[in-house]
Protein backbone atom coordinates (compact mmCIF):
# COMPACT_ATOMS: atom_id res chain seq x y z
CA UNK A 1 0.00 0.00 0.00
CA UNK A 2 1.29 3.38 -0.52
CA UNK A 3 2.83 4.64 2.87
CA UNK A 4 5.28 6.81 3.76
CA UNK A 5 7.17 3.48 5.54
CA UNK A 6 6.49 -0.16 6.13
CA UNK A 7 4.46 -1.05 9.33
CA UNK A 8 1.47 -2.62 10.18
CA UNK A 9 0.32 -5.31 12.13
CA UNK A 10 -1.35 -8.36 10.76
CA UNK A 11 -4.88 -8.50 11.17
CA UNK A 12 -5.48 -11.97 12.80
CA UNK A 13 -4.00 -14.42 10.93
CA UNK A 14 -5.67 -17.79 12.51
CA UNK A 15 -9.59 -17.47 11.53
CA UNK A 16 -10.69 -20.39 9.53
CA UNK A 17 -10.65 -21.47 5.91
CA UNK A 18 -12.42 -17.80 4.45
CA UNK A 19 -15.88 -18.74 6.68
CA UNK A 20 -16.88 -17.07 9.55
CA UNK A 21 -15.13 -18.33 12.25
CA UNK A 22 -16.49 -20.29 15.41
CA UNK A 23 -16.07 -18.76 18.63
CA UNK A 24 -13.77 -19.86 21.09
CA UNK A 25 -14.09 -20.35 25.33
CA UNK A 26 -12.49 -20.66 27.69
CA UNK A 27 -14.00 -22.28 31.12
CA UNK A 28 -11.96 -20.07 33.92
CA UNK A 29 -13.48 -18.10 36.25
CA UNK A 30 -10.20 -15.75 36.10
CA UNK A 31 -10.58 -14.98 32.11
CA UNK A 32 -14.45 -14.41 32.19
CA UNK A 33 -14.08 -12.15 35.08
CA UNK A 34 -11.45 -10.25 32.68
CA UNK A 35 -14.12 -10.83 29.49
CA UNK A 36 -16.71 -9.05 31.39
CA UNK A 37 -14.54 -6.51 32.69
CA UNK A 38 -12.68 -5.62 29.79
CA UNK A 39 -15.61 -5.87 27.14
CA UNK A 40 -12.59 -8.18 25.47
CA UNK A 41 -13.23 -7.47 21.81
CA UNK A 42 -10.50 -9.98 20.57
CA UNK A 43 -8.18 -8.16 17.94
CA UNK A 44 -6.51 -9.29 14.90
CA UNK A 45 -5.76 -9.43 11.40
CA UNK A 46 -8.94 -10.68 9.31
CA UNK A 47 -11.65 -11.09 12.02
CA UNK A 48 -12.24 -9.93 15.33
CA UNK A 49 -14.34 -12.18 17.76
CA UNK A 50 -16.15 -11.79 21.02
CA UNK A 51 -14.51 -14.21 23.46
CA UNK A 52 -17.54 -16.34 24.89
CA UNK A 53 -17.82 -16.81 28.68
CA UNK A 54 -18.91 -20.56 28.26
CA UNK A 55 -17.77 -23.71 29.18
CA UNK A 56 -14.43 -24.23 27.18
CA UNK A 57 -13.96 -27.09 24.28
CA UNK A 58 -10.22 -27.30 24.73
CA UNK A 59 -8.33 -28.23 28.09
CA UNK A 60 -5.34 -27.05 27.00
CA UNK A 61 -6.84 -23.34 26.63
CA UNK A 62 -8.03 -23.72 29.79
CA UNK A 63 -4.76 -24.73 31.38
CA UNK A 64 -3.30 -21.94 29.63
CA UNK A 65 -5.67 -19.22 31.21
CA UNK A 66 -5.27 -21.06 34.32
CA UNK A 67 -1.60 -20.71 34.66
CA UNK A 68 -1.94 -17.00 34.92
CA UNK A 69 -4.95 -16.66 37.17
CA UNK A 70 -2.77 -19.33 39.41
CA UNK A 71 0.60 -16.88 39.40
CA UNK A 72 2.09 -18.65 36.67
CA UNK A 73 4.38 -17.23 33.64
CA UNK A 74 3.05 -15.73 30.91
CA UNK A 75 5.56 -17.61 28.84
CA UNK A 76 4.34 -21.12 30.03
CA UNK A 77 1.34 -20.01 29.08
CA UNK A 78 2.04 -18.74 25.71
CA UNK A 79 3.68 -22.48 25.53
CA UNK A 80 0.19 -24.56 26.63
CA UNK A 81 -1.45 -22.62 24.10
CA UNK A 82 1.07 -23.51 21.64
CA UNK A 83 0.59 -27.09 22.45
CA UNK A 84 -3.14 -26.68 21.96
CA UNK A 85 -2.80 -24.93 18.23
CA UNK A 86 -0.84 -27.99 17.29
CA UNK A 87 -3.43 -29.95 18.16
CA UNK A 88 -6.42 -28.32 17.26
CA UNK A 89 -7.27 -26.32 14.16
CA UNK A 90 -9.80 -24.39 15.53
CA UNK A 91 -7.45 -23.08 18.27
CA UNK A 92 -4.84 -22.65 15.79
CA UNK A 93 -7.69 -20.24 13.99
CA UNK A 94 -7.97 -18.39 16.94
CA UNK A 95 -4.76 -18.69 17.90
CA UNK A 96 -4.44 -14.53 17.93
CA UNK A 97 -7.21 -13.44 19.75
CA UNK A 98 -6.43 -15.96 22.58
CA UNK A 99 -2.67 -14.73 22.74
CA UNK A 100 -3.98 -11.12 23.14
CA UNK A 101 -6.16 -12.26 25.74
CA UNK A 102 -3.66 -14.01 27.82
CA UNK A 103 -1.78 -10.68 27.51
CA UNK A 104 -4.46 -8.92 28.65
CA UNK A 105 -4.60 -11.25 31.53
CA UNK A 106 -1.23 -11.17 32.61
CA UNK A 107 -1.35 -7.42 33.37
CA UNK A 108 -4.01 -7.94 35.64
CA UNK A 109 -2.49 -10.92 37.15
CA UNK A 110 0.68 -9.06 37.62
CA UNK A 111 -1.05 -5.68 38.74
CA UNK A 112 -0.36 -3.70 36.13
CA UNK A 113 3.30 -4.98 35.54
CA UNK A 114 4.57 -4.20 31.74
CA UNK A 115 6.97 -5.67 31.98
CA UNK A 116 5.59 -9.00 31.24
CA UNK A 117 5.82 -7.67 27.45
CA UNK A 118 9.08 -9.56 27.41
CA UNK A 119 7.94 -13.08 27.86
CA UNK A 120 5.66 -12.34 24.49
CA UNK A 121 6.82 -13.34 21.30
CA UNK A 122 5.88 -13.43 17.58
CA UNK A 123 3.60 -16.66 17.63
CA UNK A 124 0.09 -16.31 16.96
CA UNK A 125 0.80 -12.84 14.84
CA UNK A 126 2.28 -10.73 17.74
CA UNK A 127 -1.12 -11.10 19.87
CA UNK A 128 0.77 -11.51 23.44
CA UNK A 129 2.38 -8.17 22.72
CA UNK A 130 -0.90 -6.13 21.69
CA UNK A 131 -2.95 -7.73 24.58
CA UNK A 132 -0.42 -6.62 27.42
CA UNK A 133 0.04 -3.15 25.74
CA UNK A 134 -3.23 -2.61 25.78
CA UNK A 135 -3.95 -3.50 29.10
CA UNK A 136 -1.22 -1.50 30.42
CA UNK A 137 -2.62 1.61 29.03
CA UNK A 138 -5.92 1.23 29.97
CA UNK A 139 -4.69 0.10 33.79
CA UNK A 140 -2.89 3.28 34.29
CA UNK A 141 -5.64 5.52 32.77
CA UNK A 142 -3.31 8.26 31.82
CA UNK A 143 -1.83 8.77 28.23
CA UNK A 144 2.12 9.46 28.47
CA UNK A 145 3.62 8.69 25.31
CA UNK A 146 6.89 9.55 25.86
CA UNK A 147 6.92 6.96 28.71
CA UNK A 148 5.08 4.23 26.72
CA UNK A 149 7.55 5.01 23.70
CA UNK A 150 10.40 3.77 26.20
CA UNK A 151 8.54 0.91 27.39
CA UNK A 152 8.50 -0.25 24.28
CA UNK A 153 11.91 0.42 22.86
CA UNK A 154 13.16 -1.64 26.45
CA UNK A 155 11.07 -4.88 24.89
CA UNK A 156 13.42 -4.96 21.35
CA UNK A 157 16.68 -3.49 20.58
CA UNK A 158 18.20 -2.89 16.70
CA UNK A 159 18.83 -6.66 16.72
CA UNK A 160 15.29 -7.63 17.97
CA UNK A 161 13.00 -4.80 16.50
CA UNK A 162 9.80 -6.67 16.25
CA UNK A 163 9.30 -6.29 19.51
CA UNK A 164 9.28 -2.93 19.42
CA UNK A 165 6.90 -2.66 16.03
CA UNK A 166 4.79 -5.26 18.16
CA UNK A 167 4.42 -3.33 21.18
CA UNK A 168 3.75 -0.14 19.34
CA UNK A 169 0.91 -1.57 17.28
CA UNK A 170 -0.65 -2.37 20.87
CA UNK A 171 -0.23 1.23 22.12
CA UNK A 172 -2.33 2.24 19.35
CA UNK A 173 -5.24 -0.15 20.54
CA UNK A 174 -4.63 1.28 24.36
CA UNK A 175 -4.15 4.61 24.04
CA UNK A 176 -8.04 4.53 21.51
CA UNK A 177 -9.16 2.43 24.81
CA UNK A 178 -7.69 5.37 27.12
CA UNK A 179 -9.28 8.28 25.65
CA UNK A 180 -11.78 7.12 23.24
CA UNK A 181 -11.65 9.44 20.47
CA UNK A 182 -10.13 8.79 17.27
CA UNK A 183 -8.88 12.03 16.45
CA UNK A 184 -7.18 12.31 19.80
CA UNK A 185 -5.97 8.85 19.51
CA UNK A 186 -4.24 9.68 15.87
CA UNK A 187 -3.22 12.50 17.47
CA UNK A 188 -1.40 10.83 20.25
CA UNK A 189 0.20 8.63 17.77
CA UNK A 190 1.72 11.53 15.86
CA UNK A 191 4.53 12.31 18.87
CA UNK A 192 5.99 8.83 18.20
CA UNK A 193 8.99 8.29 16.13
CA UNK A 194 8.56 8.47 12.79
CA UNK A 195 9.67 4.81 12.34
CA UNK A 196 6.57 4.00 14.50
CA UNK A 197 3.75 6.52 14.15
CA UNK A 198 2.68 3.96 11.54
CA UNK A 199 2.23 0.69 13.78
CA UNK A 200 0.57 2.79 16.39
CA UNK A 201 -2.13 4.27 13.86
CA UNK A 202 -2.79 0.79 12.42
CA UNK A 203 -3.55 -0.36 16.39
CA UNK A 204 -5.80 2.87 16.68
CA UNK A 205 -7.75 1.90 13.59
CA UNK A 206 -7.65 -1.59 14.58
CA UNK A 207 -9.14 -1.02 17.61
CA UNK A 208 -11.72 1.62 16.68
CA UNK A 209 -13.07 -0.46 14.03
CA UNK A 210 -13.74 -3.67 16.49
CA UNK A 211 -17.69 -2.72 16.07
CA UNK A 212 -17.55 -3.42 12.43
CA UNK A 213 -15.53 -6.43 12.37
CA UNK A 214 -17.44 -8.22 14.53
CA UNK A 215 -20.57 -8.00 13.18
CA UNK A 216 -21.94 -10.82 12.52
CA UNK A 217 -23.02 -11.02 9.47
CA UNK A 218 -24.07 -8.58 6.16
CA UNK A 219 -25.77 -5.25 7.56
CA UNK A 220 -25.30 -6.22 10.96
CA UNK A 221 -24.47 -2.96 13.35
CA UNK A 222 -22.56 -3.57 16.41
CA UNK A 223 -22.93 -0.67 19.13
CA UNK A 224 -19.42 0.86 20.13
CA UNK A 225 -18.10 0.96 23.36
CA UNK A 226 -16.44 4.48 22.64
CA UNK A 227 -18.63 7.11 20.93
CA UNK A 228 -15.86 7.38 17.90
CA UNK A 229 -15.27 4.02 17.10
CA UNK A 230 -16.16 3.39 13.63
CA UNK A 231 -19.20 1.67 11.80
CA UNK A 232 -19.56 0.09 8.21
CA UNK A 233 -22.63 1.39 6.54
CA UNK A 234 -24.21 -1.92 4.31
CA UNK A 235 -24.92 0.59 1.30
CA UNK A 236 -21.30 2.10 1.41
CA UNK A 237 -18.85 -0.65 0.73
CA UNK A 238 -15.58 1.48 0.87
CA UNK A 239 -16.64 2.55 4.37
CA UNK A 240 -15.51 3.30 7.07
CA UNK A 241 -12.31 3.82 5.46
CA UNK A 242 -13.13 6.30 2.60
CA UNK A 243 -13.41 8.87 4.93
CA UNK A 244 -9.96 9.36 5.42
CA UNK A 245 -6.73 9.98 3.45
CA UNK A 246 -3.17 10.43 4.41
CA UNK A 247 -1.28 8.27 6.86
CA UNK A 248 -4.78 7.65 7.93
CA UNK A 249 -6.66 6.55 5.14
CA UNK A 250 -3.86 3.98 4.46
CA UNK A 251 -4.13 2.58 8.45
CA UNK A 252 -7.56 2.29 8.23
CA UNK A 253 -7.51 0.60 3.99
CA UNK A 254 -5.29 -2.25 6.13
CA UNK A 255 -8.56 -3.35 7.74
CA UNK A 256 -11.09 -2.47 5.01
CA UNK A 257 -10.69 -5.58 2.84
CA UNK A 258 -12.09 -7.83 5.77
CA UNK A 259 -15.31 -5.99 5.49
CA UNK A 260 -15.53 -6.15 1.73
CA UNK A 261 -14.70 -10.22 2.16
CA UNK A 262 -17.46 -10.48 4.59
CA UNK A 263 -20.24 -8.85 2.87
CA UNK A 264 -19.37 -10.67 -0.09
CA UNK A 265 -19.56 -14.03 1.90
CA UNK A 266 -15.52 -14.37 1.96
CA UNK A 267 -15.47 -14.79 -2.12
CA UNK A 268 -12.25 -13.65 -2.98
CA UNK A 269 -13.44 -12.73 -7.11
CA UNK A 270 -16.57 -10.78 -5.89
CA UNK A 271 -14.38 -8.84 -2.73
CA UNK A 272 -11.66 -7.55 -5.64
CA UNK A 273 -14.74 -6.48 -8.01
CA UNK A 274 -15.56 -4.24 -5.35
CA UNK A 275 -12.38 -3.14 -4.81
CA UNK A 276 -12.19 -2.39 -8.63
CA UNK A 277 -14.45 0.88 -7.55
CA UNK A 278 -12.19 2.04 -4.97
CA UNK A 279 -12.59 5.68 -4.46
CA UNK A 280 -9.22 7.39 -6.06
CA UNK A 281 -6.06 6.28 -5.34
CA UNK A 282 -7.24 3.32 -2.98
CA UNK A 283 -7.65 0.55 -5.77
CA UNK A 284 -4.19 -0.72 -5.03
CA UNK A 285 -4.19 -0.32 -1.01
CA UNK A 286 -7.72 -2.26 -1.59
CA UNK A 287 -6.27 -5.04 -3.40
CA UNK A 288 -3.20 -5.15 -0.79
CA UNK A 289 -5.88 -5.70 1.68
CA UNK A 290 -7.68 -8.40 0.18
CA UNK A 291 -3.89 -10.33 -0.11
CA UNK A 292 -3.11 -9.67 3.29
CA UNK A 293 -6.96 -11.07 4.49
CA UNK A 294 -6.58 -14.27 2.28
CA UNK A 295 -3.39 -15.18 3.37
CA UNK A 296 -3.66 -14.30 6.80
CA UNK A 297 -7.83 -15.99 7.29
CA UNK A 298 -7.27 -19.10 4.88
CA UNK A 299 -3.70 -20.81 6.64
CA UNK A 300 -3.23 -22.53 3.28
CA UNK A 301 -1.15 -23.36 0.57
CA UNK A 302 0.81 -20.66 -1.45
CA UNK A 303 -0.55 -21.94 -4.44
CA UNK A 304 -4.26 -21.61 -3.30
CA UNK A 305 -3.40 -18.25 -2.18
CA UNK A 306 -1.78 -17.37 -5.60
CA UNK A 307 -4.94 -18.51 -6.71
CA UNK A 308 -7.26 -15.80 -5.25
CA UNK A 309 -4.66 -13.14 -6.03
CA UNK A 310 -5.54 -14.12 -9.40
CA UNK A 311 -8.81 -13.97 -9.65
CA UNK A 312 -8.90 -10.11 -10.27
CA UNK A 313 -7.52 -7.64 -12.56
CA UNK A 314 -4.05 -8.51 -13.63
CA UNK A 315 -2.27 -5.65 -13.85
CA UNK A 316 -3.59 -5.30 -10.04
CA UNK A 317 -2.28 -9.34 -8.34
CA UNK A 318 1.08 -7.76 -7.41
CA UNK A 319 -0.56 -5.65 -5.15
CA UNK A 320 -2.55 -8.87 -3.76
CA UNK A 321 0.98 -10.55 -3.25
CA UNK A 322 2.30 -7.92 -1.66
CA UNK A 323 -0.56 -8.26 1.13
CA UNK A 324 -0.02 -11.36 1.23
CA UNK A 325 3.53 -11.26 1.85
CA UNK A 326 2.94 -8.64 4.56
CA UNK A 327 0.84 -11.05 5.97
CA UNK A 328 3.12 -13.81 5.87
CA UNK A 329 6.26 -12.27 7.34
CA UNK A 330 4.20 -10.87 10.45
CA UNK A 331 2.85 -14.96 10.50
CA UNK A 332 6.89 -15.68 12.29
CA UNK A 333 9.03 -12.43 11.77
CA UNK A 334 11.09 -14.70 9.80
CA UNK A 335 10.57 -14.01 6.34
CA UNK A 336 10.63 -17.61 5.39
CA UNK A 337 7.49 -18.30 4.29
CA UNK A 338 6.75 -14.83 2.61
CA UNK A 339 10.11 -15.85 0.85
CA UNK A 340 8.71 -19.17 -0.70
CA UNK A 341 5.31 -17.23 -1.53
CA UNK A 342 7.19 -14.61 -3.36
CA UNK A 343 9.54 -17.38 -5.47
CA UNK A 344 6.09 -19.58 -6.50
CA UNK A 345 4.27 -16.11 -7.38
CA UNK A 346 4.42 -15.26 -11.55
CA UNK A 347 7.01 -13.39 -12.94
CA UNK A 348 4.97 -10.24 -13.00
CA UNK A 349 4.31 -10.42 -9.30
CA UNK A 350 8.23 -10.62 -8.03
CA UNK A 351 8.80 -7.33 -7.60
CA UNK A 352 5.80 -5.94 -5.06
CA UNK A 353 5.83 -8.88 -3.16
CA UNK A 354 9.53 -9.15 -1.94
CA UNK A 355 9.43 -5.39 -1.74
CA UNK A 356 6.42 -5.47 0.34
CA UNK A 357 7.90 -8.56 2.19
CA UNK A 358 11.41 -6.67 2.63
CA UNK A 359 9.73 -3.54 3.91
CA UNK A 360 8.08 -5.77 6.65
CA UNK A 361 10.95 -7.66 7.77
CA UNK A 362 13.18 -4.19 8.33
CA UNK A 363 10.66 -3.78 11.29
CA UNK A 364 10.37 -7.06 12.40
CA UNK A 365 13.54 -9.16 12.40
CA UNK A 366 17.34 -7.87 13.15
CA UNK A 367 20.11 -7.28 10.28
CA UNK A 368 21.67 -10.66 10.42
CA UNK A 369 17.89 -12.17 9.93
CA UNK A 370 17.38 -9.54 7.05
CA UNK A 371 20.74 -10.43 5.34
CA UNK A 372 20.88 -14.18 5.54
CA UNK A 373 17.18 -14.03 4.07
CA UNK A 374 18.25 -12.28 1.37
CA UNK A 375 20.74 -13.77 0.32
CA UNK A 376 18.50 -16.82 0.05
CA UNK A 377 16.04 -15.27 -2.58
CA UNK A 378 15.74 -16.73 -6.16
CA UNK A 379 18.27 -15.32 -8.09
CA UNK A 380 17.82 -11.31 -9.92
CA UNK A 381 15.65 -10.29 -6.73
CA UNK A 382 18.53 -10.23 -3.87
CA UNK A 383 19.84 -6.51 -4.33
CA UNK A 384 15.75 -5.90 -3.89
CA UNK A 385 15.18 -7.63 -1.15
CA UNK A 386 18.07 -5.89 0.60
CA UNK A 387 16.98 -2.42 -0.54
CA UNK A 388 13.66 -3.28 0.65
CA UNK A 389 14.79 -4.52 3.72
CA UNK A 390 16.62 -1.24 4.98
CA UNK A 391 20.19 -3.61 4.17
CA UNK A 392 21.12 -1.76 1.27
CA UNK A 393 20.30 2.03 0.67
CA UNK A 394 18.52 3.19 -1.86
CA UNK A 395 19.57 3.96 -5.24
Amino acid sequence: MARGGPRGSLLGNQLGSMHLPKVVSVNTPGIRSLLAAAALLLLGSGALLVARTTQGRDPGVAAAFDTLRHGGRLADALDLLGRAAARDSAVLRNGHQLAHALGRLAVVESHGDASVVSQCRPDFASGCYHGVVEAFVQARGRVDMAELERMCAAAGGDDAPGPVHECVHGLGHGVFGAVGDLETALHHCDALKPDLDAWCRDGVFMEAMSPAMTESGPGHMHESMHHSQLRSDAADPYSPCDRFDGPNGSACWVFQGFLILRERGFDTEKALRVCDGAPAGRTRDCYESIGLQVAGLSQRDDAWIIGQCGRGRPDLAPDCAAGAARALVQMDWSGERAARFCGESPAGWKDACYRRMGAFLADLAGPARRRALCQRVEPGYTGLCRQAAGIDPAS
